[in-house]
């Protein structure tokens, strides 16, 4: 059970915001639209100017809620705000022992942690091409004593961790999305992630992705991520999902449903 947490935490950071419905920019969820994906959070459109997300397969060993709301147009964007927050040390406990996916060592206790991340996003329709910006602040709170050598050196993973054992850190990033018809799309993004003063103090990360929409109600997703940071061990660069067994990289498949309350 142990190892399926592994898993279910490291493929959630590899396939972490590759691309709902519009999930990554300004605009909000219809009021009653729900959207999953595999590895993807829950979405729904709770009004005409909020949308709430929660990882369900997650939730109940690492309670995390995200918030996106609506805001003001400037310069031609449709601009939306962005909160999110995680506890996650419920699941790093359980990551936390000897033995095949065990990702921390025992003899590191993991006190409680809190994040919070606030975003600022901006939409736009350029010449066919959706285009969004954003950036934002990440607040790390631990309650207790953080060992530094007890964080998770794996690509994805250990940026995101980071700002628990740095205290603060700041993210950009700039989506391009174009329709090629009306059942294709292509995605492409590029994210920064700078916890300054941290060993490891950047990871810039990229996904390219084609999405194939059957529906209004199932998508299937492809592609590739990749990332190029600064570890404890030195830069390194990894094009991601990765299987050891193959000693290659394999695309990413997702696949997300869609629906309406009634």
């Amino acid at each position: 059970m142990k190892y399926l947490f592994s898993l279910i935490f490291i493929f959630s950071s590899i396939y972490s915001n590759i691309g709902h419905w519009n999930s990554h920019s300004a605009k909000i969820l219809e009021k009653g639209r729900w959207e999953l994906g595999l590895f993807q959070p829950l979405r729904y459109g709770y009004s005409e100017f909020s949308e709430f997300s929660v990882y369900p397969g997650l939730f109940f060993i690492m309670p995390n809620i995200e918030i996106k709301e609506s805001q003001i147009s400037l310069y031609g964007f449709k601009t939306a705000s962005q909160y999110r927050i995680i506890y996650p040390t419920l699941l790093l406990k359980r990551l936390s022992g000897e033995g095949i996916g065990m990702l921390i060592a025992p003899e590191h206790d993991i006190p409680h942690m809190l994040s919070f991340s606030g975003s600022f996003i901006g939409t736009k329709d350029i010449s066919g091409l959706e285009i969004t910006m954003s950036g934002g602040l990440d607040l790390g709170i631990v309650l207790g004593n953080l060992n530094p050598v007890s964080s998770i050196d794996l690509p994805l993973v250990y940026h995101r961790l980071g700002v628990y054992y740095n205290g603060w850190g700041v993210h950009s990033g700039v989506d391009i999305q174009k329709a090629l018809n009306s059942k294709l799309q292509v995605f492409f993004d590029l994210d920064l992630i700078l916890l300054p003063g941290y060993n490891g103090a950047y990871s810039i990360e990229n996904k390219f992705l084609l999405s194939w929409n059957k529906s209004s109600k199932f998508k299937v997703i492809t592609g590739f991520k990749s990332v190029y940071g600064d570890f404890p061990y030195g830069e390194d660069f990894r094009i991601l999902p990765y299987l050891p067994i193959l000693e290659s990289w394999v695309p990413i498949i997702e696949l997300q449903w869609a629906g309406n309350k009634k």
